[in-house]
């Protein structure tokens, strides 16, 4: 069925079809339901392909993160799409697999599909530096929610997340109930791995304590459900070796969970013997029997804050202002407890 048979049907014209369906608020409610049951009747459904070109609008929003069963990037992205829905967008997601090569060709999919505008969830480093993100964002509105200070620093529209500044709350936390020894649980590769390790390291130089290498365990997979076995499978090693003597921070609530099963398998009480504390705060921080003291990244506010920026940049807004600062917070459990000689 076209426009025109609706149109027909309902006893109105196309205009007025056209307007029911873009902007049903500025017509009368006795046509507007005249036009709506016609619709409904015949389940039609608008060519929004036709309609984006002659709007310039698609009214669809590219969504780009790293893993689909991190809880962290869903926690976000549900956020996203909810505002999204409000505002009247459809969403599209990619998932990267922490590729900067796919990072790349999601965006340049997403501009394929002539979306309004895009947000990237941990953009990475190499597309920002190679000049790609610059170049993308002339054509459309970008978004980029991340820990880089290069991209900081760029003036691009961004979210910025200072997990250096968490990082350092969840070390002073530590070190205050007498851990001297933390072991750094991460994935393999990584942007945010790196940052977080970098200051796991400058924390315990500038108290005197030495970063030591075998202290810090990596696994292949960090970002989805994989993270779980294969971070027990390492603290089970580690714990095996006598590495794990004091406390172990893990880059995310699955490596922390993984953690927790391989410490509570291996007859250890947490946090009596030996103390856990997670980054993210994901609803998997307190889906376990043992609850995660955990780095707060403030999901919610990271959505909220990355969707107006978008909303901003979509209705011609100017790169003043275009960026939000979110400071993590800890959130205190029960996996965290005084050192065993502290």
């Amino acid at each position: 069925m076209r426009i025109e048979d609706i149109a027909k049907e309902a006893g109105v014209s196309i205009a007025t079809v056209s307007r029911v369906l873009n902007n049903p608020q500025i017509v009368k409610k006795e046509t507007r339901d005249r036009v709506l049951a016609v619709v409904t009747k015949h389940d039609y459904v608008p060519d929004s392909l036709a309609r984006g070109l002659m709007t310039r609008h698609s009214k669809t929003v590219g969504v780009l993160i790293i893993s689909v069963s991190n809880s962290y990037y869903m926690e976000i992205t549900e956020t996203i799409q909810r505002r999204l829905r409000e505002a009247g967008y459809m969403m599209l997601l990619g998932a990267t697999d922490d590729s900067p090569e796919l990072e790349r060709r999601y965006i340049l999919d997403f501009a394929s599909r002539r979306v309004d505008g895009i947000i990237v969830i941990d953009a990475s480093h190499e597309n920002y530096a190679s000049g790609f993100y610059p170049r993308a964002a002339a054509k459309r509105p970008i978004v980029l929610v991340h820990s880089d200070e290069a991209i900081r620093a760029s003036g691009m529209r961004e979210v910025f997340l200072d997990q250096r500044l968490g990082m350092r709350r969840a070390m002073d936390h530590l070190w205050a109930l007498g851990h001297r020894e933390v072991v750094f649980l991460r994935g393999r590769e990584g942007f945010s791995y790196d940052l977080k390790q970098e200051a796991w390291s400058d924390w315990l130089l500038e108290h005197g304590a030495e970063p030591r290498p075998e202290l810090v365990l990596r696994i292949d997979e960090g970002n989805t459900e994989d993270a779980v076995p294969l971070a027990e499978e390492a603290v089970s090693q580690a714990l095996r070796g006598g590495l794990v003597r004091s406390a172990i921070f893990a880059c995310n609530d699955l490596q922390a969970r993984g953690a927790v099963s391989a410490v509570t398998k291996s007859g250890l009480r947490i946090p009596e013997d030996l103390s856990i504390m997670s980054h993210d705060n994901t609803i998997l921080a307190v889906s376990g029997r043992v609850q995660l003291t955990s780095v707060d990244l403030k999901m919610k506010s990271v959505g909220l804050a990355a969707s107006e920026l978008l909303f901003q940049a979509m209705g011609g807004g100017g790169i003043e202002g275009a960026s939000r600062r979110i400071e993590p917070e800890l959130v205190l459990r029960d996996s965290t407890g005084r050192a065993c000689n502290g």
